[in-house]
């Protein structure tokens, strides 16, 4: 009787072995934001290269070589953008022969990829006023061949009176630093460069502003309450280009990035 315990208690334990052996360890899941870059993407109405770029971390630079476009890096609605390097885009939405222009950056929202195209000769826009939208009224861009070639920022400004609530941390998703004060603070360039971006396109930055200040350097403020610059506009720095508010956000703040290259890095390394 003891021998067959013993037999049935080494049994037990061989499969509680075998069992333990042949458990695998659970996968790991890379979130990397450069996972979710697609090969490539259509350009919806009123997109830039910049806002494009900006959403996907892409030095805007690469997105022009990889797409053979020249500067000013004008888009067209409708166009099939590869956003890695060495693919090739499949046929363009407006390889059916209508050939659809780049509207004026208007506030866009991020599920507007649905949304049909306008007519071939739509009706023009009716000016909105700026204490509805917060977005200052576009008039005609200046050709940007009229004005000088910027360089790299000498020393940067803040861009913005208040505490600093939030520092720059990737794995918390903060790209940046968060500044808050009362509604209505002014919004400052921090160093001079040309306004290349205006509008609600980018989800979670309410109404934004993009500032190109070089090929190299960029800068963005967001969840803006007003914005009082429009596309194609050069600004200096310290200039005032909005006022603080909470669009996109949960309270009043300004989200403030430095990018170079396409790549986000910590503004408290260039701020005085």
């Amino acid at each position: 009787m003891g021998g067959m315990y013993r037999s049935l208690a080494l049994i037990a334990c061989a499969a509680l072995l075998a069992g333990c052996v042949s458990q695998a360890p659970a996968p790991v899941i890379n979130k990397s934001p450069n996972r979710k870059i697609p090969v490539e993407r259509v350009v919806k109405p009123g997109e830039s290269i910049y806002a494009i770029s900006w959403q996907y971390g892409i030095d805007f630079l690469d997105i022009a070589k990889w797409n053979s476009i020249q500067p000013p890096y004008q888009l067209q609605s409708g166009r099939r953008l590869v956003l890695r390097p060495g693919s090739k885009a499949s046929a363009s939405a407006s390889n059916s022969g209508v050939v659809v222009k780049t509207l004026p950056q208007v506030a866009t929202t991020p599920t507007a990829l649905g949304t049909p195209l306008p007519a071939a000769n739509p009706a023009p826009p009716k000016p909105v006023a700026s204490s509805q939208s917060g977005l200052k009224p576009k008039p005609a861009k200046k050709a940007a061949s009229n004005l000088p070639v910027l360089s790299s920022p000498g020393r940067w400004q803040w861009p913005a009176k208040g505490k600093v609530i939030a520092k720059y941390s990737p794995k918390s998703g903060v790209n940046g630093i968060r500044i808050s004060a009362e509604a209505g603070t002014a919004v400052r360039a921090s160093a001079a460069g040309d306004v290349v971006y205006v509008g609600e396109g980018l989800r979670g930055y309410g109404k934004l502003i993009i500032v190109k200040h070089s090929t190299e350097y960029l800068s963005a403020y967001a969840h803006n309450r007003r914005i009082l610059v429009t596309e194609g506009e050069r600004v200096k720095s310290s200039q005032q280009i909005a006022e603080m508010g909470d669009s996109g956000a949960t309270s009043t703040m300004l989200h403030f990035e430095i990018r170079v290259n396409g790549k986000p890095e910590d503004p408290l390394k260039y701020l005085r």
